[in-house]
């Protein structure tokens, strides 16, 4: 039978992918999560709003393996950010491959659902193209024409505002709060709203 496992991030748009998800009645197998330890207050306040609201028997945590704040600390020092990001996207890529491959001995009829939104077509092509999941994959925002304007919208009119952080947010992008990928006015807004997590 096939099932289906939501890969979320508690973003907008994986936000909205799951709770649209959950309104078509899709059978859910479980939930992907990657704790990376480095989330915004808002969005782990978020999550556990979410989850609660749910009351379902979904998992949602997957720790990591490696320790990042430790990671973090231990190589600093060492490399620029460009390369310390490429290893925490491949510690979290190969984890939750990992994950996946365990489930599929479960049920090797799982599709894993990723929340890119209609305005990042060309990324899910890439990696449709590229052949890095060794599995099937959806993308039911894509499916369904949602851009991450209208993600972010729907999980609005389902009552979750994440705490206003998309309003504050210059990139509307709130993965990891130290990512290298920030823009300068992200890095200004994070600072002027969460100073303890610059000084971090």
């Amino acid at each position: 039978m096939i099932e289906y496992i939501p890969s979320v991030s508690f973003g907008k748009d994986s936000t909205a992918m799951l709770l649209m998800m959950l309104e078509m009645n899709e059978p859910i197998h479980s939930v992907l999560y990657f704790d990376t330890e480095r989330e915004f207050p808002e969005i782990k306040n978020h999550a556990r709003k979410l989850k609660a609201n749910l009351n379902s028997k979904f998992d949602f945590k997957l720790n990591p393996e490696l320790n990042f704040k430790l990671k973090f600390r231990t190589v600093r020092h060492w490399i620029g950010f460009d390369f310390l990001e490429a290893r925490y996207a491949a510690a979290k890529r190969d984890t939750c491959d990992r994950y996946m491959r365990l489930m599929l001995k479960d049920n090797p009829d799982i599709i894993e659902c990723i929340g890119f939104s209609a305005d990042e077509q060309e990324r899910a092509d890439k990696m449709l193209k590229s052949k890095s999941k060794k599995w099937p994959v959806r993308f039911p925002l894509i499916e369904r024409g949602i851009t991450e304007k209208m993600a972010l919208e729907y999980c609005y009119d389902h009552g979750y505002f994440f705490e206003g952080i998309y309003e504050w947010m210059p990139s509307k992008r709130v993965s990891c709060y130290d990512c290298p990928k920030q823009s300068k006015a992200d890095w200004a807004a994070i600072q002027e709203h969460h100073p303890e997590l610059i000084r971090r």
